[in-house]
């Protein structure tokens, strides 16, 4: 099917063929190659520089001129070709995630994201909105913030992803999403590290319940091979939960498809019974129960998380604003 035409500019020097010639949705953008120059670094070198689509290397007839981008998108370069080209009527109030996500792709591409400027606030709050809908759009709008300098926005994504997102997320759009530089490889170790010091807090003190009678023993009120019914009945009880979430025997937390969150409420609803006060006896075991200790040392642990946003991230986003605004 041939390519449908569209005519920026009536009085246009070259043609840009986007998208494949066997696509039904590939079209011929007729375009001024100085507006285009003007508001791309790229296109200036490509159509004024040495390259083979340069206007040097093309036929001296102007219908000749013709650059073939078979990689780009045509929705998004209609809009970048709008602004460039002053059609402001034609550029949309709204757009959505994938919209706008391809769009500051291209413009990134093409060194053109400035000339977005006058609709990224308004675009930007309407992606916000659909932040928490669905866990799925969280790389895309990391993308769309990180390019349009939204350094709040990027920030907490970057620490909701670490909380919220299964190990899928890392998976599947690892190859499909353009992410900034370094960031979701930090959001993954981050996650798993956070995973591997809650699953510890447990597995330490399994080990503490379980220690052999030449180790001091858990239980507050033991003696040297004394009874173990303390121990017993606070092992069990930590034992039948972790069974009962999935949790048991303890994963590597690189196994774990579920969120840092997820992972969090079951520890945190774990229920530890203990043998309470003994019969006839003044020895309470209440003081035994492990329960408080190691919530607090889960919630420390989600306290501490670190920071996937390094110095670098934050500069090139201030720059980001700076070019926009």
């Amino acid at each position: 099917m041939s390519a449908q035409l569209t005519e920026f500019d009536r009085r246009g020097d070259v043609k840009l063929r986007i998208g494949q010639d066997h696509d039904s949705a590939a079209v011929v953008f007729t375009v001024c190659s100085r507006s285009l120059a003007r508001a791309s670094p790229v296109f200036d070198r490509m159509l004024y520089g040495d390259f083979s689509e340069g206007r040097s290397n093309q036929a001296k007839d102007a219908d000749d001129w013709i650059v073939n981008l078979p990689e780009d998108k045509p929705a998004a370069m209609a809009v970048l070709l709008s602004i460039s080209h002053a059609h402001f009527e034609q550029i949309p109030k709204t757009l959505s995630v994938d919209e706008l996500y391809d769009l500051t792709m291209l413009s990134h591409f093409y060194d053109a994201t400035r000339t977005l400027g006058p609709w990224s606030n308004k675009w930007m709050a309407m992606v916000e909105k659909l932040e928490r809908e669905s866990h799925e759009l969280m790389p895309k709008i990391l993308w769309i913030s990180w390019e349009l300098g939204w350094k709040n926005t990027f920030s907490a994504l970057s620490r909701r992803m670490v909380l919220e997102c299964e190990a899928a997320i890392f998976s599947t759009d690892a190859d499909q999403i353009q992410y900034p530089p370094d960031i979701i490889e930090r959001i993954s170790t981050i996650r798993v590290q956070t995973l591997r010091a809650l699953l510890g807090i447990f597995g330490e003190m399994i080990e503490n319940l379980a220690v052999v009678d030449e180790k001091p023993r858990w239980c507050r009120h033991a003696v040297w091979m004394g009874p173990r019914r303390c121990e017993s009945m606070i092992l069990g009880s930590i034992t039948l939960c972790l069974i009962r979430a999935g949790l048991w025997p303890l994963p590597d937390a690189d196994e774990v498809e579920e969120s840092v969150v997820a992972i969090h409420s079951k520890m945190t609803n774990v229920i530890i019974h203990d043998i309470g006060a003994a019969d006839n006896s003044r020895v309470d075991h209440h003081e035994c129960n492990p329960g408080p200790f190691l919530l607090d040392r889960v919630q420390t642990v989600m306290c501490e998380i670190s920071n996937p946003v390094t110095t670098l991230h934050s500069e090139y986003m201030e720059k980001q604003m700076r070019k926009l605004n």
